[in-house]
C-alpha cells in the first residue's frame, strides 16, 4: 500500500507552483496557446497579415475587397521529461512523511531543463547583430545592448514587453565599475524575477541566468515576449508500492514544446 500521505492531485498541483517559482525564461515568453495543448500533438498558430491600405480619394472614391491571408506556425509539443524514483522508507521517516524535499528537487530539475530548451529557442531563431567583438568594460556592454535595442527597432519591435537575457559574462561587464550602469535602476520590477533581474536599460528589462546557450564567452538575446510561444503540461504523477524493497516510487511525466513565432522580435549578440 502506497504512502497516505501522497494524494495525486495535490501533489501535482504543488509540483506545478514550485516549478514557475524556479524558472527565468518560461515566464517570460508567450504561453497564450497553453490551453490547446494535448499530449503528442502540436499546436498550430495562426498569424494575421496587414491587409493593403488604398488610396480611396485617388482612386476615384471607389474600392474593391481583398482576400483575407493569413500565416500559420506549427509549435511542435515534442518534448517529453520525467522524473522517476524511489522514496525509501528509512528516508521518508526521516523526512518526518514529507515530500516537499522530493517534490522541490524534481520541481528544480524540470525548470532547469524546460529553461535551456526555451533559451535555444530563442538563440536559435534569432538574427545576430553584426558586432561580435568581447566587452571590455560597462560602456562596452552598454554598446551592445543600444545595437540590439536599434535591431528591434528597426523591425518595429514593440518596446512593452522587451526582455534582455544576459549570461553572467555579459552581466559582469555590464555592471562593472565603470559602466554608466553601476546605479541600476530595479525599481518597478517584480521581487527578484526569479532571483534574475538586474535591471532595466534602454527598454530591456535586463535577466541573468546560467541557462543560456553559451556560458563560456559574452551572450546576450534580446526578445518580446510574443516573440516565442510556449506550452507546457506536467501530465502524469503517480505513486505505488514497490515491489522488491520497502519504499515507494514516485514518478512524473512533462511534456512542452517551444518555437519563435516572430523571428523579427529576437536578437542576439554572441562575443567571437
Amino acid at each position: 500500500m502506497a504512502i497516505t500521505h501522497f494524494i495525486p492531485t495535490v501533489w501535482a498541483a504543488q509540483m506545478q507552483m514550485q516549478y514557475w517559482e524556479t524558472t527565468v525564461f518560461a515566464p517570460l515568453v508567450n504561453r497564450d496557446y497553453e490551453g490547446n495543448l494535448s499530449s503528442g500533438n502540436s499546436i498550430k498558430i495562426s498569424g494575421v497579415v496587414t491587409p493593403e491600405i488604398k488610396d480611396y480619394k485617388a482612386n476615384n472614391r471607389t474600392t474593391s475587397a481583398d482576400d483575407i491571408t493569413d500565416t500559420e506556425v506549427e509549435v511542435e509539443v515534442d518534448q517529453e521529461k520525467n522524473f522517476d524514483f524511489y522514496v525509501d522508507d528509512i528516508d521518508r521517516a526521516q523526512a518526518a512523511g514529507s515530500m516537499d524535499g522530493y517534490s522541490h528537487a524534481a520541481a528544480q530539475g524540470m525548470a532547469e531543463d524546460a529553461d535551456k530548451y526555451i533559451a535555444s529557442q530563442l538563440a536559435a531563431g534569432a538574427t545576430a547583430i553584426a558586432n561580435t567583438d568581447a566587452p571590455l568594460d560597462g560602456d562596452d556592454a552598454f554598446d551592445l545592448i543600444a545595437d540590439l535595442q536599434l535591431a528591434l527597432n528597426q523591425a518595429s519591435v514593440p518596446v512593452i514587453g522587451r526582455v534582455l537575457a544576459i549570461n553572467s559574462l555579459f552581466n559582469r561587464q555590464l555592471v562593472s565599475a565603470s559602466s554608466k550602469l553601476t546605479a541600476v535602476d530595479t525599481s518597478g520590477d517584480p521581487a527578484g524575477l526569479r532571483e534574475g533581474t538586474v535591471g532595466r536599460v534602454l527598454g530591456f528589462r535586463i535577466i541573468t541566468t546560467e541557462n543560456m546557450p553559451v556560458t563560456n564567452k559574452p551572450q546576450a538575446i534580446a526578445f518580446n515576449k510574443d516573440a516565442c510561444a510556449y506550452v507546457s503540461q506536467i501530465q502524469k504523477v503517480e505513486g505505488m508500492r514497490a515491489q522488491n524493497k520497502f519504499a515507494d516510487r514516485l514518478r512524473g511525466l512533462h511534456v512542452y514544446g517551444s518555437k519563435v513565432i516572430r523571428p523579427e522580435a529576437v536578437a542576439k549578440y554572441t562575443a567571437a
